[in-house]
């Protein structure tokens, strides 16, 4: 019989917690439990409000992977779930992981977390968080990230923003910058600019297409994760891969004196430690005083640096990169993919 555990009052069935999940170290899901228990304060602080997607992988990375923004059959009455508009105006429920007993529902499932830039209590669409994905094709690492990192937190703060780091828990870097509340398209077509000016800066090392011709030993910065419709791995969340690498938030001192990509790679046991050390790296996306607002003009309107998203740049499902396929974030970021019902829970 399955055990069954009761957390903050509510009983939750827990399956097949000895079964290994992420085979390179032998973890099982009873031990990703336990990890996801263990960062819950500060994990449920960068999930709260923010409609979930899911990627389920409940036989390891080697097995079945798919993406889910519906609710899976058989969620609990007592998670909550909000209707959210999709697009050309249809509206679907999705999850909001609001509280422990909720994570440890969803850990349960086996899964990435994945959140938009928004929550729903400012309105979908409304992004309190810029992100701009640096993704490195290979052989490019994250050691090449950290030069475009850097360039791009000296090209925001020139604008009166501040951004923060976190590993993608796979090859590349997530930059988060607070904002004041701003449309999606507004903030896409704000990291769309940067994208470019970071390609004519640095030719040679940054790309802003995700033509997968191009990838190879390049950066490509993605933007498009700043659409609404759009998500993007959470902070703390452990990815699906042999390892079981997590989104970790990082210094930009350890950005900048990164010189070989383990240094940058952090499993489920290495979290508790570096929260003893550093507490939540990323605790001032979650300060509304620290918010500020995009610089006038910066999106919206249309022209090279409008509002609209190139269809190569940010939907051509054909043109994602191998990481992407790999560690799931082009299924995440695919619209079409994340959003039809039937895909996502077969």
């Amino acid at each position: 019989m399955s055990p069954i555990t009761e957390v903050e009052g509510r009983r939750i069935t827990l399956r097949n917690l000895d079964k290994v999940i992420h085979p390179a170290t032998g973890t099982t899901k009873g031990e990703l439990l336990h990890y996801l228990a263990s960062t819950a304060d500060v994990l449920l602080g960068h999930l709260r409000g923010r409609p979930l997607a899911f990627l389920r992988y409940p036989d390891g990375p080697d097995g079945q992977k798919f993406f889910t923004k519906n609710p899976p059959p058989g969620t609990p009455s007592w998670v909550t779930t909000a209707e959210v508009t999709r697009h050309k105006g249809e509206t679907a429920r999705q999850v909001l992981i609001q509280d422990l007993p909720s994570l440890m529902w969803a850990a349960n499932l086996v899964v990435e977390l994945h959140t938009p830039m928004w929550r729903i209590d400012q309105g979908v669409g409304s992004a309190d968080r810029l992100v701009l994905d640096l993704d490195p094709g290979s052989p490019a690492t994250i050691v090449d990230c950290r030069v475009v990192a850097v360039w791009l937190r000296e090209r925001l703060r020139a604008d009166g923003l501040t951004a923060y780091a976190k590993t993608s828990g796979s090859k590349g870097l997530h930059l988060l910058v607070p904002l004041e509340p701003t449309p999606s398209r507004q903030a896409t077509a704000y990291a769309r600019r940067l994208a470019l000016e970071a390609a004519n800066a640095m030719p040679d090392l940054v790309i802003r297409k995700m033509t997968r011709s191009l990838r190879p030993g390049k950066v490509y910065v993605d933007f498009s994760q700043n659409a609404a419709a759009k998500t993007t791995a959470a902070p703390y969340t452990p990815r699906a891969l042999p390892e079981p690498a997590v989104s970790a938030p990082v210094t930009w001192e350890e950005v900048e004196e990164c010189g070989d990509p383990s240094a940058l790679t952090f499993l489920i046991d290495d979290i508790p430690a570096r929260l003893d050390r550093h507490g939540d790296l990323l605790a001032p996306l979650l300060d509304p005083a620290q918010a500020r607002p995009l610089p006038t003009g910066s999106g919206g309107g249309g022209g090279d640096d409008g509002g609209a998203v190139d269809e190569d740049e940010a939907v051509d499902e054909s043109a994602a990169d191998d990481e992407d396929a790999a560690d799931g974030e082009s299924a995440a970021n695919d619209e079409s993919a994340a959003d039809d019902e039937s895909a996502a829970d077969r």
